[in-house]
């Protein structure tokens, strides 16, 4: 029986590799100009991190988390998301007592949803977490910061929905004041939100169902069950944003499906993307590093799914600038040339060129036809002829010309040609 990948994951093949590292070379050289420093974390975990975190009613607790039972009969837990991770390595290395600490991460995490475009059960995302200051102006800059990072990565025509959940007091309010609003009216909700009913009924609103969202017309809104500090908080994000020039739309329902999300909650949409169409998404969560055992702290942060990223760069038709990743492809025909052709080939590594080379010594046009394939922006060819004139012909492939040159220039002819 022939094996294949699970359902839900991927390889990541090498056609593709180029442009996934450029999205996490782009975001770690981004990042860094706002100040924020690079953190790697388990992708397992003590399950409890992410019930106490993400909380116990969510889908993802309930229904997409992978667990399992270690040698230790401890519950552990593939990493659904990377926040409450960092917050648990910001509390037992004590970056809570170093002010504002600003980390960036990028890795692999897990969630047993349906696997569909752009959404797998083995994912992959890039995000920021800043720690240690309530002030909405970091909530501005954060979601600035994702723009400019978007923008870099050749992503340009998506949209930007703002709201605010408020405190978790703001919240508690108005579950209660939805809940009493939809009570008549949970006939009509669709199966999940009816779920949702019982369980964290503020994700009703982020249902896509045509009959809730015209149930949702009339439904109260949270931002008129805000507190005072909660609506001005709201409102200096709001001037922020002003100042840095970011063009936004206020989404009354938009809420994130974490529990530990608190005021600011953004999302930014690609509208060629289908029913998935988020790509980065975040928000404020004041109270989780209290939850997990630290001092109160203000916190804000954001996450995009690379999938997610490259299907909209595709959208948009957009490849990166392969602008250094230019290769030669080495060729000796010969007992005497081939020997010195590997000779070549391993000087011009060793000076931080890319170089291939034929083992199985196929004919000159088998080897040209692999050089093409291999996308090589130069050929050196070295044969008998050319090694009695202590020469070597290089082709320039996207120029269509070649000339013969002495071997011991090789290097400086190729270094000029690839920087």
């Amino acid at each position: 029986m022939k094996i294949k990948a699970l359902k839900g994951v991927q390889d990541i093949l090498p056609a593709e590799i180029d442009q996934w590292n450029f999205v996490h070379e782009k975001a770690a050289k981004i990042f860094s100009r706002y100040g924020y420093i690079q953190i790697i974390v388990p992708i397992i975990e003590e399950s409890g991190l992410f019930t106490r975190s993400i909380g116990q009613q969510t889908d993802i607790v309930e229904k997409e988390m992978y667990t399992f039972l270690d040698r230790g009969n401890r519950s552990i837990a593939l990493r659904p998301e990377a926040t409450a991770s960092i917050v648990r390595a910001y509390l037992e290395h004590n970056y809570n007592q170093a002010g504002l600490t600003k980390f960036f991460y990028s890795g692999v995490m897990f969630r047993g949803e349906k696997p569909q475009a752009g959404r797998n059960r083995q994912f992959y995302q890039i995000g920021v977490e800043a720690l240690g200051t309530y002030n909405p102006f970091l909530d501005a800059e954060t979601l600035s910061l994702a723009i400019e990072y978007l923008k870099e990565i050749g992503i340009k025509n998506f949209s930007i929905l703002v709201n605010t959940v408020g405190s978790s007091e703001d919240k508690q309010n108005f579950s209660k004041k939805l809940k009493s609003f939809l009570n008549n009216r949970k006939d009509y909700l669709c199966d999940h939100c009816k779920s949702r009913y019982e369980r964290n009924v503020l994700r009703i609103l982020d249902c896509k169902n045509k009959s809730c969202r015209k149930i949702l017309i009339n439904a109260p809104k949270i931002i008129d069950c805000l507190s005072r500090d909660s609506l001005r908080d709201f409102a200096m994000f709001q001037n922020a944003l002003e100042l840095l020039g970011v063009d936004y739309t206020f989404d009354p329902y938009l809420v994130r499906g974490l529990d530990y999300y608190t005021k600011t909650v953004f999302e930014i949409t690609h509208d060629k993307l289908g029913a998935q169409n988020t790509i980065l998404a975040g928000g404020r969560y004041d109270n989780l590093v209290e939850q997990l055992g630290g001092p109160a702290t203000g916190a804000v942060g954001f996450a995009c799914g690379v999938e997610r990223l490259l299907l909209a760069e595709e959208a948009e038709s957009f490849t990166p600038n392969n602008a250094g990743k230019q290769s030669i492809y080495a060729i000796g025909l010969g007992e005497s040339a081939y020997n010195k052709i590997f000779e070549i080939a391993h000087n011009l590594r060793r000076n931080s060129i890319s170089v291939h080379i034929d083992f199985e010594r196929k004919s000159l046009k088998a080897q040209m036809r692999q050089a093409n394939k291999l996308n090589c922006s130069h050929v050196l060819i070295l044969g008998d002829d050319e090694l009695n004139k202590d020469s070597i012909m290089i082709k320039y492939m996207d120029r269509g010309t070649q000339e013969l040159i002495k071997i011991n220039s090789a290097l400086k002819v190729i270094k000029k040609e690839i920087p």
